[in-house]
């Protein structure tokens, strides 16, 4: 990491060799760690550190962009250069009036480093790995997974005295146990590792594939069904996407255009943006520096807001809310920090008031069919269970499904008390911990259309 002190110099010089009428830099530096293992062996460790700087120029209402990965004074420079002759071939964006100015009072503190995160070290992730393969083998299955932790540094500033630094940091832990023919899946990201319990998640994940043992076929249909918190996050983050994206709602491509201020779903339902809820992964600004804030999204059923950054607020004339993801982004604003609020019910009480249904524990390779409408279709995976009576009497083999996300909220049959965070997975680009904190939700007559063979 280089420091607020080290961020701002490398800014100024990219502030001082332009000749646009406003520039933005953002600066993102990170570094991430990690260690993969298949078969109760690791396989795979690597460290990874980058550095980027991204330019946005303007002149009048064109706008350039142009980026490196390079901290030197004279790419940077040569950086600023590319996004001036870039914006010299770009159409006017007619929305644009101003990036954002901002007083730095108007950032809230908050914590989101964690020195022992940022400094769990290979021998640490080798010894939390020890402990999931350990428990691996006192069950006589195969365990497969990854554990990773990074940091990232991110300072913005534009040529109006907007300046904003933070740095954060995660750690990840995804287990697959493995028996021979069912598995079972945990994963969690959080902010300290010292709240990390790995041996946890690993028992976690052998109960899920000793019990889905031996599974069997069930028909395709409708079926009531409880979806865990990490399959009930994928219908919060389309909805998130795709219905309260501002700039899809002006351009009338939003579920929500025409409906705001109406009922959506089940008076039950409560859906915020919280970025500053102390169990998930707050963060004070947006990716153009503007200070977020917590924004009610839908309450008790119905539709109160949508997320906007300073391109989509213009032409909706209103106010950022801060959610502009890192330029260019032609797709608009995302809430990264949506939170359902819980029920009345814990998951045991939902299961034993299943005469017969459907347990997911997670889904695999989801995709939205019908982003307007909100039509999605995937398969459940590593842990799908069969209820019959109140009880989970067995495994069962997975099920593709079809569903509709607004229609199946309106089929709302509990929500589950407690809220937990489900992590995004990393992934290979740049490391910035996200999720979502929701409950289990209970839903009838979820359309399942079709079996799989394992």
């Amino acid at each position: 990491m280089i420091g607020k002190k080290e961020a701002k110099k490398f800014i100024d010089i990219a502030l001082k060799n332009t000749k646009a009428d406003q520039i933005e830099v953002v600066i993102f530096n990170g570094s991430q760690s990690l260690t993969r293992f298949a078969n109760n062996y690791i396989h795979q460790n690597v460290n990874e550190s980058d550095s980027s700087v991204s330019v946005r120029v303007v002149f009048g209402k064109n706008i350039g962009s142009a980026s490196t990965n390079s901290l030197e004074p004279k790419k940077i420079k040569e950086t600023v250069k590319w996004a001036e002759k870039i914006a010299k071939f770009q159409r006017e964006n007619s929305n644009f009036v101003s990036f954002p100015r901002v007083k730095r009072k108007e950032y809230r503190d908050m914590k989101t480093f964690v020195k022992k995160t940022a400094q769990f070290s290979n021998v640490e992730r080798a010894n939390a790995v020890a402990e999931i393969v350990d428990i691996a083998k006192k069950y006589s299955l195969t365990t497969f997974g990854s554990v990773s932790n990074g940091v990232a540094e991110i300072c913005i500033s534009n040529s109006l005295g907007t300046f904003a630094y933070a740095i954060c940091d995660d750690v990840f832990c995804n287990i697959v146990m493995s028996g021979e023919n069912s598995t079972g899946y945990v994963q969690s990201g959080i902010r300290d590792v010292g709240d990390m319990d790995f041996k946890s998640l690993a028992e976690a994940a052998v109960e899920k594939a000793l019990m889905s043992a031996n599974p069997v076929r069930i028909a395709p249909g409708q079926y009531t069904t409880i979806f865990e918190p990490l399959a009930a996050s994928e219908f919060l983050e389309f909805l998130g996407y795709y219905a309260f994206n501002g700039k899809l709602f002006e351009e009338g491509r939003s579920y929500l255009t025409g409906k705001l201020g109406s009922k959506i779903v089940d008076e039950r339902i409560t859906i915020v943006d919280d970025p500053y809820k102390k169990t998930g992964f707050g963060f004070p600004f947006d990716f153009e520096g503007f200070p977020k804030k917590r924004l009610v999204l839908v309450d008790k059923g119905i539709a109160k807001n949508l997320v906007y950054d300073s391109l989509t607020a213009t032409k909706a004339k209103k106010k950022s809310t801060g959610h502009a993801l890192l330029a260019p982004n032609p797709f608009g604003p995302v809430p990264l920090h949506l939170t359902m609020m819980g029920g009345s019910k814990n998951i045991k009480r939902m299961i034993s008031e299943t005469d017969k249904g459907i347990l997911v524990t997670r889904f695999h390779y989801t995709n939205i069919i019908d982003p307007r409408k909100l039509t999605f279709t995937g398969m459940t995976r590593d842990g799908t269970f069969l209820i019959e009576n109140g009880r989970i009497t067995k495994g069962i083999k997975n099920l593709r499904f079809t569903e509709n996300i607004i229609e199946c909220f309106n089929r709302l049959d509990g929500i589950s008390k407690k809220s937990i965070l489900v992590a995004s997975e990393p992934g290979y680009g740049r490391r910035f911990g996200s999720g979502t904190i929701l409950p289990s939700i209970k839903i009838r007559d979820f359309a399942f259309t079709s079996a799989t063979d394992f």
